[in-house]
């Protein structure tokens, strides 16, 4: 599976339209797996930090998933139609949202688990409060559902009594809103909202039972669900 070697200043995006080429020429196949990326970062000659940018904005485009622990696979079922390639730029944009998601997921989880430890009747108060003001804004009305979203994220920092997990807690946040002001979002499928919701719930319920393992595992697939929303919101 020959690769050319790119020598332009753009490594991320070139690298995206390589990989793009041989999914639409059948030699990445549906279901196929990719080389593992220190390997193709040697085989197209750039770094490790472009390759993983590249698979990210390909993900968002939904042409790409990865498997933990398995390596990343093309997805059986591709996006067909429009140019992919008027897409891309903006994807690239939204891809860096995975190394965000990575550090939120293990901040957030943590902090889950020790929310579960340490919380009290007045944080669960707020928490509870919070996930009811997600669960009754209109499905039009993005700039709630995020702000409310936000605000869920951060009582749920202030539940762990950690000063200091609440002020990288809010940095973490600044950066998510920026990313979504960046990509101009304006709407969220159903789908996703109730997920969304959902998971929340689950999370404070887990957190005011004192279930630190599972309020945990709970906020990732929390987090985890905005991944498959990105395709829609590009």
């Amino acid at each position: 599976m020959p690769f050319d070697t790119i020598r332009k200043n753009s490594a991320p995006e070139l690298a995206a339209e390589q990989i793009l080429r041989k999914i639409e020429a059948g030699e990445l196949a549906p279901g196929g797996r990719l080389p593992p990326q220190r390997e193709m970062a040697r085989l197209l000659g750039v770094g490790r930090s472009s390759i993983r940018e590249a698979i990210n904005a390909l993900t968002v485009m939904g042409y790409l998933h990865t498997e933990h622990g398995r390596g990343t696979f093309v997805r059986r079922s591709v996006p067909k139609g429009a140019n992919p390639r008027d897409r891309l730029e903006t994807a690239l944009s939204a891809g860096s949202l995975f190394d965000l998601m990575e550090a939120r997921a293990l901040l957030e989880a943590k902090s889950a688990a020790l929310a579960a430890e340490r919380s009290d009747a007045g944080h669960h108060r707020r928490l509870k409060t919070v996930v009811e003001r997600l669960r009754a804004i209109p499905g039009n009305d993005y700039p709630a559902f995020l702000s409310a979203d936000l605000d869920f994220h951060f009582t749920l920092a202030e539940a762990t009594g950690n000063g200091v997990i609440c002020e990288m807690t809010r940095l973490v946040l600044e950066k998510v809103a920026e990313h979504h002001a960046r990509l101009r979002t304006e709407h969220l499928t159903e789908a996703y909202r109730k997920a969304s919701v959902e998971t929340a719930e689950m999370v404070v319920q887990n957190v005011i039972r004192g279930h630190g393992d599972r309020a945990a595992r709970w906020m990732r697939r929390h987090l985890a669900a905005i991944a498959g929303e990105l395709e829609h919101v590009l």
